[in-house]
This record gives structure tokens, C-alpha cells and sequence, in this order.
């Protein structure tokens, strides 16, 4: 990866003209939570293969405290780090952006699908500007600290839906109004 990128400032986000999809990525509980004291607050659930075949080869694009839960970069795939710490530094595999905005420039003009993958702050950010949702559904309540956006349901299409033990994934897309 060039040293040298820089996080655009409010530019369309493109790849060769084209606006990039932008995917959330989040698994969720029945309550909305998706998170507690920096981790999830459930055991690994089995749609971390499915993440992991969603997402290798892609952009991702997370918060700082998402990141170091993770604790690396994920192997295939960019990580596009949005921090308000303007000395924080990641490996050389982690491109570092301090506004939500320039990570999704960024991102998009390196892939054509980018995915947002966390934490809460990122995901409110992100909600408005994202084409799919792909969504774990866990099937528990937990308690948590972080959770996962209010979704204004009547804007997104469900388009696939795979049941699991314990939780499902389904894939939204966002409802485009005809012009």
C-alpha cells in the first residue's frame, strides 16, 4: 500500500466514477446491543466465516476502539482506522483517517465496496450513507454499553435471511426512490 494516502475531505466517495457501496457490517442482540467493555457480549457466534468470506479482499473501515478489540489487522483486507488521536499510529497494513468522511473517500477509492465494521460511534455515522446492512441477528439480550443504531426500518428491504442456532444473518438494502 502507497505511504503516501492521504483521507480526502467531503469529495464524492468514487472508484473510476463510480460511487462506492457501502456495507455495515454488525451482529447484534435482540435488545440492540452490540457490545461490552470493548468486546462482544456473547461467545463467538458462527458467522464469523461468513464475515470473513464477506470481507476478505475488501475495505474495512472501523473505529480505533473496534480495532484494538480486534488486536491486528485482519489478513486480505485493508483496515481503514478512524481515530480522533492524531498520534495514533497502527502496522503499516492499517491506514489511519481522523474523520469518518475522509476514511470512506479513502476506502472508496481503493475498492468498490467498502465495509463498516464498528463500533457504535462509526456505525451512526456511516447509517445514513450505507446501501446494505448485513446483520446478525443474535437471539439474546445482554447487557451491554454499546449499542447498535436506531434503524428506520421503513428505508431498508430484507433480501436475504439465513437461520442459524441461536441467531440469523440477514441482508438489507436500502429502498432507493425512483427519480
Amino acid at each position: 500500500m502507497p505511504d503516501d494516502l492521504e483521507p480526502g475531505r467531503g469529495a464524492p466517495r468514487t472508484t473510476g466514477g463510480h460511487r462506492a457501496r457501502i456495507t455495515l457490517v454488525a451482529a447484534v442482540g435482540s435488545n440492540g446491543v452490540i457490545g461490552r467493555d470493548g468486546d462482544l457480549p456473547w461467545p463467538p457466534t458462527g458467522d464469523l466465516a461468513q464475515f470473513k468470506a464477506l470481507t476478505t479482499g475488501h475495505v474495512l473501515v472501523m473505529g480505533r476502539t473496534t480495532y484494538d478489540s480486534i488486536g491486528r489487522p485482519l489478513p486480505h483486507r485493508i483496515s481503514v482506522v478512524v481515530t480522533r488521536r492524531t498520534g495514533w499510529q497502527g502496522p503499516d497494513e492499517v491506514v489511519v483517517s481522523h474523520d469518518v468522511d475522509g476514511a470512506l473517500d479513502l476506502a472508496s477509492e481503493l475498492d468498490p465496496e467498502v465495509f463498516v465494521i464498528g463500533g457504535a460511534q462509526i456505525y451512526a455515522q456511516t447509517l445514513t450513507r450505507a446501501d446494505r446492512l448485513v446483520l446478525t441477528h443474535v437471539d439474546l439480550a445482554p447487557e451491554g454499553d454499546v449499542w447498535f443504531p436506531e434503524v428506520d426500518w421503513s428505508q431498508w428491504r430484507e433480501v436475504d435471511a439465513v437461520p442459524y442456532d441461536g441467531y440469523r444473518i440477514a441482508t438489507y438494502d436500502r429502498i432507493r426512490s425512483r427519480d
